[in-house]
């Protein structure tokens, strides 16, 4: 399947909820894994600004890839993320996929100079 490279430079991207396991039959309630590591997924729901227009947006990642202790409101980083076009008989549209979800790393206020 394709895969497209999202570079996140150009957006802030900010935790909306605690990640929740990625749910693959609804009337089983059984659990999404990953095919080539056996992990469970998780979904991580993000508000994604750019141009100072926020847009709701779920990005799936791997067990291992999600840090503990997010909480919502917290920028994050999303390493490897990736776009996937996807159809079926239903429709069509984009998923999302990161190798991580982990608090960014945001850049101290600069000082106006006032003490």
């Amino acid at each position: 399947m394709r895969q497209i490279p999202v570079d996140t430079a150009v957006m802030t991207v900010m935790l909306i909820q605690t990640p929740v396991p990625k749910i693959k039959n609804r009337e089983t309630g059984e659990v999404a894994i990953d095919k080539q590591s056996g992990k469970t997924l998780f979904n991580v729901n993000v508000a994604v600004i750019v141009d100072g227009r926020p847009d709701a947006v779920t990005i799936v990642v791997a067990e291992d890839g999600v840090q503990p202790d997010l909480f919502p409101g917290t920028p994050v980083a999303l390493p490897g993320l990736v776009a996937r076009p996807w159809e079926n008989d239903f429709g069509h549209g984009i998923s999302f996929r990161a190798t991580a979800v982990m608090a960014a790393q945001v850049p101290a206020a600069a000082s106006n100079g006032k003490g």
